[in-house]
């Protein structure tokens, strides 16, 4: 009982790890990789694992005080996860599409890949890996 409530807290928590297969890619490209989640003190189900390919740009607002914005680009939804048990280690593959005028990486654009994995009453745990578009 308390290892399911510090999980649910953040403490002891799933971990989540994104790997790509190539962090550098053409417009166009396919993203591949893996998604590695990492159970924590106690078993936690999984509602879904999302993956947001974002647009991280730097631009001059006036109704904004940051100079970055982020704008969605793509979502997938991973479903049927399921349970993650207490220290268990799971593998997920996933295959990301990107268009043909995908903007290219540059002093001020980023493309950024964001893995959050949805767990009920939980810290969502999250994971974040730049890619390079060429």
């Amino acid at each position: 009982m308390l290892e399911k409530f510090l999980s649910s807290i953040g403490i002891g928590h799933v971990k989540v790890d994104t790997v790509v297969g190539k962090a550098s890619i053409k417009q166009g490209d396919m993203i591949k990789g893996e998604v590695i989640i990492e159970g924590g003190m106690a078993d936690q189900p999984i509602n879904k694992v999302q993956l947001l390919l974002l647009h991280k740009y730097e631009e001059d607002k006036e109704d904004s005080d940051f100079p970055y914005h982020e704008k969605e680009l793509k979502t997938i939804e991973l479903n049927d996860i399921g349970t993650i048990k207490a220290g268990e280690k799971r593998t997920i593959s996933f295959q990301f599409p990107t268009d043909t005028n995908h903007p290219k990486t540059t002093d001020t654009n980023q493309t950024i890949l964001r893995t959050t994995i949805d767990i009920p009453q939980a810290v969502d745990p999250t994971d974040e890996d730049s890619i390079i578009v060429s």
